[in-house]
């Protein structure tokens, strides 16, 4: 995560009427300068373009000069002095089953999605091969979102319609979720990339930092390292996507090729002396959160408090996964710590004031929320 910016000493006391002030001050004593004379309306609009230069331009051109303080575009010049590139947003993808006449043709690119709500519009998926119904009248499908984004990630049975019915199909449904869409990689994720990339202690000998660097890189938002996993010269390494859900199979095959390079060997990451990697999806364990007696002010809302918290304790999550135990008492606090909290009676996970502990393989993951 990026530190916070702290502005040097030397950008201190050059507000527009500190610099008026001092201009003032600098007149010969024989000249007028009460407010409304010449000199003083003659002087201050450079008083207040020096301000904005002092405050503004000059303090955003001290942050963009290093990664610790940049940001988006300015970010990405940063990451690219040490050959890395931001992940663009990813599309969700899964399957559908399909049920109608055998022999019955889907054309690629034939577009499935859910039904309209309420809350939201229909999020359309398309398939990415061509596939014909078999005898039994069945078909899975693979499809992929439309739209980039964590929107396109939606539960099992929700993709039940197609844009353009058929009369040879009877049923479409989702038999899992459809999971893996992501947004643009964030500035602090993408500068936590950087940092290590600048560490002293960077290696490409296998240790479980470069399985954990290498998953990153090739889309993963996080890695557990399970070494000797079936014996010497095996190595295992468990998957979350950027939204903290088990990587689905197109994000396991994506680390598996980026870390072996099957087709090229020249790329290969894999240390030689590794005979094997196994790559999967985390298991997670799915932690509900229960607040009574929350109390806040007119800044925020319940539904704002919810995602600043499903933001921060993710870096709980990191925590946790390599300690194999959620503490009770490093989530706690994060609800003090959002901003227009004033306070609240009491917190519970999975309905305990108690740890949770987790599993080599598991990985802790937000369910729901009761915040009132």
């Amino acid at each position: 995560m990026q530190p916070e910016f702290i502005r040097p000493d030397f950008i201190e006391n050059n507000s527009a009427e500190e610099i008026h002030q001092r201009m003032m001050n600098n007149l010969p004593a024989d000249i007028d300068n009460m407010p409304g004379g010449f000199p003083y309306d003659f002087t201050r609009p450079a008083a207040l373009e020096k301000d904005e230069f002092i405050n503004y331009h000059l303090v955003r051109a001290l942050m963009i000069a290093f990664p610790q303080y940049a940001w988006d575009n300015w970010l990405d010049l940063h990451g690219q002095q040490v050959h890395l590139e931001r992940h663009p947003p990813k599309c969700a993808s899964g399957k559908v089953k399909v049920t109608g006449t055998p022999g019955t043709i889907i054309a690629e690119g034939t577009i499935f999605c859910t039904p309209a709500t309420d809350s939201g519009p229909s999020i359309l998926f398309y398939s990415t091969e061509e596939k014909e119904i078999e005898a039994e009248g069945t078909i899975l499908i693979p499809i992929l979102a439309v739209e980039s984004g964590s929107s396109s990630n939606v539960p099992a049975n929700t993709v039940t319609l197609m844009a353009k019915p058929d009369k040879n199909i009877t049923e479409v449904i989702n038999p899992e979720q459809i999971t893996g869409g992501t947004e643009r990689e964030s500035n602090d994720n993408f500068y936590d990339r950087i940092a290590v990339e600048y560490d002293n202690s960077l290696t490409f000998l296998g240790n479980d930092s470069d399985y954990i660097r290498w998953a990153k890189e090739s889309g993963a938002g996080d890695c557990i390292v399970i070494p000797t996993a079936e014996g010497p010269g095996t190595v295992k390494i468990v998957l979350v996507d950027a939204n903290g859900q088990p990587a689905n199979d197109e994000l396991v095959q994506k680390v598996y090729n980026y870390i072996v390079s099957p087709e090229d060997r020249s790329k290969r990451l894999l240390p030689t002396a590794c005979a094997k990697l196994i790559c999967g999806p985390a298991t997670t364990v799915k932690i509900d959160y229960v607040i009574t007696g929350l109390f806040y002010d007119e800044t925020t809302t319940i539904k704002q408090i919810e995602k600043d918290f499903s933001t921060a304790v993710k870096a709980v999550y990191t925590v946790a996964k390599q300690q194999n135990i959620l503490r009770y008492n490093d989530v706690r606090p994060i609800i003090s710590n959002i901003a227009g909290v004033i306070d609240f009676e009491d917190f519970l996970m999975n309905g305990e004031r108690e740890n949770i502990q987790l599993n080599k393989e598991e990985y802790p993951e937000t369910g729901s929320f009761h915040f009132s």
